[in-house]
């Protein structure tokens, strides 16, 4: 029962269960187990370790004689029987939770290819603009006594950075 906190991986709780179930039963096992109870409480919950556990307690009523051991071993098998249950619903909430990650994981992977493609989009949009439209727009609304103004983004002038429209295209 002592070796059960140096234990790492479930299958290992499971089978020091499986050789405690094979002990000879005594009134000296069942105080061990009712008194070093929380070292082995939290692999309760896989069925194997239980299994082994209720075992164990099954061969103990058969031989308890004392009305002090037979209530020992009622208690701890409510014990045995309540922190199984606590701990499915801990392992069925782990499971849960981790799906709701993965799904969670996915939506944002989602919604994030979607806004990179509307961005995208709205780059394209933005970097590309119709010069004509430009145009008609200035004339629409330009004073009728106003020169006619020469479209900033033209194929032949320069953009900002120095570099002309052709080359930032090629580029």
């Amino acid at each position: 029962v002592l070796r059960f906190p140096k234990c790492t991986t479930i299958n290992q709780k499971a089978d020091l269960a499986y050789c405690i179930a094979q002990l000879k039963v005594n009134e000296k096992g069942i105080k061990c187990l009712n008194d070093n109870f929380k070292l082995y409480k939290d692999a309760l919950f896989d069925e194997d370790v239980l299994k082994n556990f209720m075992s164990f307690i099954a061969k103990a009523k058969k031989n308890a004689t004392k009305p002090e051991t037979k209530q020992t071993l009622q208690e701890l098998e409510e014990k045995f029987t309540e922190c199984a249950a606590a701990g499915m619903e801990n392992v069925n909430a782990s499971k849960k939770a981790a799906r709701a990650k993965k799904r969670a994981a996915r939506r944002v992977a989602r919604k994030k290819v979607e806004w990179d493609e509307s961005e995208e989009e709205e780059n394209a949009e933005a970097s590309d603009p119709e010069p004509e439209d430009f145009e008609e727009v200035d004339e629409e609304n330009r004073p009728a006594n106003a020169q006619p103004v020469k479209s900033e983004r033209s194929s032949t002038t320069k953009r900002r950075s120095g570099r002309s429209r052709s080359a930032a295209l090629t580029a």
